[in-house]
C-alpha cells in the first residue's frame, strides 16, 4: 500500500513517520515494515523501548528476529549515549511510555529515505510519564490530543488508529537535497572538505580559521538539529591537530554531558584517518573517548566545571545554550580562543537566550557568528522535521509587542490554551524565549498536569508574560513519612526537598503554590511586569488561604535578585550540582501565614549557617555574588552566636594586613571571623562587589586569580576590594 510512497521518499531523501494506535499494533506495524523492506532490503534499524517494562523485551525480540541484520536496541533512559546515531528504520515502543523528549530524540535519528514508527495500544492508558503527572487519579490529555490532531493535518505522516487511516502524501518535488559545493581555493585540505555532506559544513571549515587570528576571539556556530555542526567542528580540529600548530597544542572540549560532544571526537578521528595522520586515543573504563593525541597536540573532554579553570590554547563548548550563561561568561573571561557550538530550535535547549547573549558579546570582543541552514541527515523541507517543529512548538516565539502600561492579567484554562493554537504558540513562545533550557516535556506538563494555574499578562491584546503555578503541600502523615524515607516522590517538589533533605517534616502539611515558571517576553523585561504578575498570583493565593508561595530553579544571580526583590526568602540550596541543568537548585518562599513565617525564618537561618560553614567545600564553584546575595537575604539563625567583641588579636592582624605588613594567608582566620560576623550581624551595608570579593577569597577560599575570573576582575582589583571591605568592617566593629 505504501511502497510507492517509500520509493519517492528515497528519491527525495525525505522521511515518513507512521503513528500506530491499535490493539493489533504488531500486525499493523509489520505490514508497514513489509512495504518498506520492498524499497530498502537491508535497513539499519534502531529500536527504542524500556527493557524492564512487562512484555517489552518480548516485543523487541520479535522485531529483532523479523528484521535480521544491523539492529540496535536502545533503552530510552540511555538514549543520550546514542546522540548522533542515524538509521533507516527507527521503531519506538510506546506501549508503556509516551514521553515527548524520547519521541523527539528518536524520530530525529531517522535519516533521509527512512521510516520512523511510533506504536502503542493506547496513547493515554498505562503510560509511565503520564502517571508522574497524575495526582488523586486526575490527569489531562491535551498534549496527546493535539499530537494526534497535528498528525492528521501534516503530509508525510501515516496515522493508523485501529481501522482508520489518515495519510496525505508528500512529494519528492518539494524536497531539496543539500549541496556539497567546496569553496574555491580552500585553505583547509581537500581530503577534509570531501568528508563534508553539505556546503554549510564546508563553509564552517573555512570560517573556523577565524579562530587562528591574533588576540582574543570567539567563534559561534548555530544551527537547528541535524545540520552537522559538531561533525564540522570535529573535522576542523582534526586539521588543526594534523598541522601541529604550536599555539593550539592543548585543546579542551566541554559540553553539558560527555555524550553531547561525542560526535566531535568521532569526526575528529574520521578526519585524522583521511589525512593519514598518526594519533593515539585514550578512553575511559567504559569506552568513552576522553583524549586524542596527535604529536604534541592534545585534545581532551572535560566537564564544564573543571574546563573553565583548565589551562589551554582553545576551548570548544558544545551545546553551549544548555550550559548556562554564567558559566559561558566565566569561560570567555578566562580563555582567549573560544568556539561556541549550539542548537537553535532544539529539544535540548531553546537557544533563544543564547542568541541574545551573542548579540551582547559582539559589543565587547571580536566575535564571528556562523549559521548553518541545510540539514544533512535528510532533505530541506523534510515533512517530519516540519511536523516535529509544529507538534512540539520548537520554533514558537513570543508575540512582537511592546508594553505600554496597559497590563491585563487573566487566568487561562488549559483547555482554552490548547484549543487556540495561536494563543498556545504565543504563551509557550514566551516561556521558551525567557528560559535558556526547555524541552518537549515542558509542553506536555503545560497541557496534561491538572493541578496548576496558568496566568497570562496581556498588552495591546497580546500575551507578554506567563506564570505557571502548581499546587503543592497539604500532605498527610503517611505521605510525609514515605517522602522522608525516600519511598515515594509525591510530585510536590518544594515539600519533597524540605522533608527529605532538611528533615522539616511538618512543612509538608501546609498548603503551597509553587511558581513553576514565570516569564516575560525579552523585549518587555526589566519593566516590572514580572513583579505585577507575581502580585496577582499572591493576591489569589491569599484569597484561597494558601500558606506559602514559592519557586525552585537553578540558581542564577539576576533571577534570584528578582525573587528577593519581591519578598521571597531562600530556604534551601542543593548540596549537589544538577549535571543536566549545570547548576545548583534553590528554593525561595514567601510566607503568607504565621506558621509559614516561622518555618521560613528557621529554614533560611540554617541555610545562612550552612553557607558560612561550607562555601569553601560544598559551594566552592558557586558564583560568590550569588552566595553574598543569599547570605544577605536570609534570616540569622538564633542558635548561632558570636561574641559581641572581635578578639583583639584578630583586629591587630587585619590592621597589619591592610597596611601591607603581613600577607593575607596570615590573617585568613581573622578575615573569616569578621566576614562571618558581618553576614550574621551586619552593622553596615557593604557594596555588592565588595561582598562578592569577601565571599570568593574569605569564605570560598579561592585564589586571587580564580576569584577575579568569577567576578570579572584582575587579581589586584579583588585584593583591593577585600582590603576595602575589611577596613570598613574594622571601623564598624573596632572595640
Amino acid at each position: 500500500m505504501y511502497e510507492s510512497y517509500f520509493v519517492d521518499s528515497v528519491k527525495g531523501y525525505y522521511r515518513h513517520l507512521a503513528i500506530v494506535e491499535s490493539s493489533e499494533y504488531i500486525d499493523k506495524v509489520f505490514s508497514l515494515i513489509e512495504d518498506y523492506l520492498k524499497v530498502n532490503h537491508n535497513p539499519k534499524v534502531i529500536y527504542a523501548f524500556h527493557p524492564w517494562l512487562n512484555g517489552s523485551k518480548d516485543r523487541m525480540k520479535l522485531f529483532k528476529e523479523r528484521l535480521k541484520g544491523d539492529f540496535i536496541d536502545i533503552d530510552y533512559s540511555n538514549s543520550e549515549k546514542f546522540l548522533g546515531q542515524s538509521a533507516d528504520l527507527v521503531i519506538l515502543d510506546t506501549v508503556g511510555d509516551f514521553r515527548p523528549n524520547y519521541i523527539a530524540r528518536f524520530v530525529d535519528m531517522t535519516r533521509g529515505g527512512g521510516l520512523a514508527i511510533i506504536y502503542t495500544d493506547n496513547f493515554l492508558q498505562n503510560k509511565m510519564y503520564r502517571q508522574s503527572l497524575t495526582r488523586n487519579g486526575i490527569v489531562k490529555d491535551l498534549f496527546e490530543r493535539r499530537f494526534l490532531d497535528e498528525a492528521k493535518k501534516h503530509r508525510g505522516i501515516i496515522l493508523i488508529q485501529d481501522d482508520h487511516v489518515y495519510f496525505s502524501p508528500y512529494s519528492s518535488n518539494e524536497a531539496h537535497k543539500p549541496s556539497r559545493r567546496i569553496p574555491k581555493e580552500p585553505k583547509i585540505p581537500l581530503p577534509i572538505h570531501e568528508l563534508c555532506m553539505s556546503s554549510d559544513q564546508n563553509k564552517i571549515l573555512e570560517e573556523s580559521l577565524f579562530i587562528l587570528g591574533e588576540g582574543k576571539r570567539v567563534l559561534a556556530i548555530t544551527a537547528a538539529r541535524g545540520r552537522g555542526k559538531s561533525a564540522s567542528v570535529g573535522l576542523f580540529l582534526a586539521f588543526l591537530a594534523y598541522r601541529h600548530e604550536e599555539n593550539f597544542s592543548n585543546i579542551i572540549i566541554t559540553s553539558p554531558t560527555y555524550y553531547s560532544a561525542q560526535e566531535i571526537f568521532n569526526f575528529m578521528i574520521v578526519g585524522l584517518k583521511k589525512l593519514k595522520a598518526k594519533f593515539r586515543i585514550k578512553t575511559s573504563k567504559d569506552g568513552k573517548i576522553m583524549k586524542i593525541i596527535v604529536g604534541d597536540t592534545r585534545i581532551k573532554w572535560v566537564s564544564p566545571d573543571l574546563a573553565k579553570n583548565e589551562e589551554g590554547n582553545l576551548i570548544v563548548v558544545d551545546e553551549a545554550a544548555a550550559i548556562g550563561l554564567e558559566t559561558l561568561d566565566y569561560i570567555i573571561r578566562g580563555w582567549d580562543k573560544v568556539i561556541l557550538v549550539t542548537t537553535i530550535h532544539g529539544y535540548e535547549g531553546s537557544g533563544k537566550a543564547f542568541m541574545r547573549y551573542l548579540n551582547k558579546l559582539k559589543n565587547s570582543l571580536l566575535l564571528k557568528h556562523v549559521k548553518m541552514e541545510y540539514p544533512i541527515r535528510y532533505a530541506k523541507g523534510d515533512p517530519i522535521e516540519r511536523f516535529m517543529f509544529n507538534v512540539l512548538l520548537l520554533d514558537a516565539e513570543a508575540p512582537d509587542v511592546i508594553y505600554k502600561s496597559d497590563l491585563e492579567v487573566r487566568e487561562i484554562p488549559q483547555e482554552d490554551l490548547f484549543s487556540n493554537d495561536n494563543l498556545l504558540r504565543a504563551v509557550y513562545g514566551i516561556l521558551v524565549e525567557a528560559h535558556y533550557r526547555n524541552s518537549p516535556d515542558d509542553l506536555m506538563l503545560l497541557g496534561d498536569m491538572a493541578f496548576q494555574k496558568i496566568i497570562v499578562g496581556y498588552s495591546s491584546g497580546l500575551p507578554i508574560a506567563v506564570a505557571q503555578v502548581v499546587f503543592e503541600g497539604g500532605l498527610n502523615d503517611t505521605q510525609i513519612t514515605d517522602i522522608a524515607r525516600g519511598l515515594k516522590n509525591e510530585g510536590h517538589l518544594i515539600p519533597h526537598r524540605i522533608i527529605k533533605y532538611v528533615r522539616a517534616l511538618d512543612f509538608g502539611k501546609m498548603i503551597g503554590w509553587r511558581i513553576m515558571r514565570i516569564a516575560v517576553s525579552p523585549e518587555n523585561q526589566g519593566k516590572g511586569i514580572g513583579s505585577k504578575i507575581l502580585n496577582e498570583v499572591i493576591k489569589n493565593a491569599q484569597k484561597e488561604n494558601v500558606d506559602w508561595i514559592g519557586s525552585s530553579f537553578v540558581v542564577d544571580y539576576s533571577v534570584l535578585r528578582f525573587w528577593v526583590k519581591n519578598g521571597f526568602v531562600p530556604i534551601y540550596l542543593s548540596s549537589i550540582k544538577n549535571e543536566q541543568l549545570n547548576g545548583y537548585s534553590i528554593i525561595v518562599v514567601k510566607p503568607l501565614t504565621e506558621r509559614a513565617s516561622k518555618f521560613v525564618k528557621e529554614l533560611s537561618g540554617f541555610l545562612k549557617d550552612k553557607l558560612l560553614r561550607t562555601s569553601h567545600q560544598v559551594y566552592y564553584n558557586l558564583n560568590p555574588l550569588l552566595i553574598a546575595l543569599i547570605l544577605r537575604s536570609t534570616y540569622k539563625n538564633d542558635l548561632i552566636k558570636l561574641e559581641d567583641r572581635i578578639p583583639y588579636l584578630y583586629l591587630e592582624k587585619i590592621k597589619s594586613y591592610i597596611s601591607g605588613e603581613i600577607p593575607y594567608n596570615s590573617i585568613a582566620d581573622a578575615a573569616h571571623y569578621i566576614t562571618t560576623k558581618y553576614f550574621l550581624e551586619p552593622r553596615i551595608n557593604l557594596s555588592e562587589d565588595i561582598e562578592g570579593a569577601l565571599v570568593a577569597r574569605v569564605l570560598q577560599g579561592k585564589s586571587w586569580y580564580h576569584a577575579g575570573l568569577m567576578l570579572g576582575l584582575s587579581s589586584k582589583e579583588v585584593e583591593l576590594k577585600v582590603k576595602t571591605g575589611l577596613r570598613e568592617l574594622l571601623q564598624s566593629y573596632d572595640n
